[in-house]
């Protein structure tokens, strides 16, 4: 077969070519039409260019410069994965959902560091994705910008994601799959930047309306041509399926030593679940990185809980661990690094031991050294090396990709911690679980 390589625009397009947020463009939509040929989802990638402005002046916004203070910044080990909140696959002809995995950004915070070196974060990724495991050098290459505000900062990022890494090849031809639509919601500037030392003025920047503005955007991707003696036997398939793993986003909040989560998440196949943690008080301001992967707050002091001891149940028992995971804060409350235990079984909720062959976990970046406040010093939690601090508790259920079954039983997890009252910590959950997309003429049916 020979290819094509297709650049495609998005849909919806403002007039000047500028997507921006705050000036009322929160939604990318793509679509590759149906067409004679065979799409390799995972060529797909977004292309563009990216600039940060600290403020939103008419007609030009002042760009953001290394002399400013505060200094407008982004998570660095995000890169422009910060920018997408939520990502929505649909089969082109009925409309109906093929994935979609909401709190976008946060899922891929947790992804890259553990799939990720920190000569990938550094390498291809920075290239492509804009990622960097320091966060000064981050601002050097990414953030700060000319005085006039016109050095661009192109990307050309992947999407992650079951339906598009899961390897099934997608006929395009009408009588089969057909289009297949892409559409990426914008996350807020408050969530994507966030000040440098907290604060939000200073006697010569007022960063208060930072935001970032995104040019030339469009959705690169390869097509495979069918060759004339296939084409009848690839226009007789009008009826198919792929079976790849999906993510299942939830969010909650805890505000309380003893948090019970309980969930009917109607999934057959669940290979794994992991969970990470923010202050609710980090989430949508500037003053805060709302997508750090960090411990959850003991208080408004800017302390870190302590976790003393974690428990994951089906239908109200401790499944698939009959045993409690008492954590080395519940013996010495001096000890910085971070349970072996909690980490070892949050990377394997993300990525299986046999298939990981690098990453960027280390002691550097799991640990309780630092405090959730943005003040500058050396125990900022945004100062953390190796891309920033990273944490979360998790369990695999899947030994030989079997899966388990939690259509008729609650998902539950139940966290004795210290966190004090009246200090709401956000919870985002994700579920990865194996799912079938069965499709014909009429449309695709999902079945998890």
């Amino acid at each position: 077969m020979t290819s094509r390589y297709l650049e495609i625009r998005p849909d919806n397009i403002p007039s000047d070519g500028v997507i921006s947020f705050k000036n009322g463009f929160p939604v990318l939509q793509f679509t590759i039409a149906a067409q004679q040929g065979i799409l390799d989802p995972r060529t797909i990638r977004i292309c563009g260019d990216m600039r940060i402005f600290s403020d939103n002046a008419s007609p030009t916004p002042t760009p953001v410069q290394a002399a400013d203070d505060p200094k407008v910044m982004m998570d660095n080990r995000l890169g422009v994965f910060a920018l997408w909140d939520q990502l929505i696959i649909r089969n082109g002809r009925s409309k109906m959902i093929c994935e979609s995995i909401r709190n976008y950004n946060k899922y891929m915070n947790s992804y890259l560091g553990v799939s990720s070196s920190r000569q990938d974060l550094m390498g291809h990724l920075e290239s492509t994705c804009l990622t960097m495991p320091n966060r000064n050098a981050f601002a050097t290459a990414t953030v700060v910008n000319n005085a006039a505000g016109t050095q661009v900062k192109p990307f050309s990022c992947h999407l992650p994601s079951g339906f598009l890494s899961g390897g099934n090849m997608v006929n395009l031809l009408p009588s089969a799959f057909g289009a297949l639509e892409i559409e990426i919601h914008l996350a807020p500037d408050s969530n994507v930047l966030f000040s440098s030392n907290g604060s939000l003025n200073a006697p010569t920047t007022d960063i208060s309306n930072a935001h970032y503005r995104l040019s030339n955007v469009k959705l690169t991707c390869e097509v495979q041509d069918i060759p004339v003696d296939q084409m009848s036997q690839m226009m007789s398939q009008t009826e198919g399926a792929y079976e790849y793993n999906t993510i299942t986003s939830l969010y909650t909040s805890i505000n309380t030593s003893n948090a019970q989560l309980q969930y009917n998440l109607s999934l057959k196949n669940v290979q794994s679940a992991f969970v990470t943690f923010a202050p609710s008080t980090h989430i949508n301001t500037l003053q805060h990185n709302g997508l750090a992967t960090t411990y959850p707050g003991k208080d408004t002091t800017g302390a870190i809980a302590k976790l003393n001891r974690i428990q994951f149940l089906r239908g109200g028992q401790k499944y698939p661990m009959d045993f409690d995971v008492t954590t080395n804060n519940s013996t010495d409350s001096q000890t910085t690094v971070s349970d072996p235990q909690v980490v070892k079984q949050f990377v394997e909720s993300i990525i299986p031991e046999y298939q990981l062959d690098r990453t960027s976990v280390s002691y550097t970046n799991v640990n309780r050294a630092y405090d959730l406040s943005n003040t500058g010093v050396a125990t900022n939690y945004t100062l953390q090396p190796d891309g920033g601090a990273l944490f979360g508790v998790g369990v695999r259920y899947s030994q030989f990709n079997s899966g388990q079954d939690f259509s008729d039983q609650q998902w539950g997890l139940s966290i004795e911690s210290d966190i004090a009252g009246d200090s709401p910590q956000s919870v985002y959950i994700f579920i990865k679980s194996k799912a079938t997309l069965m499709w014909n003429q009429g449309g695709v049916q999902i079945m998890q």
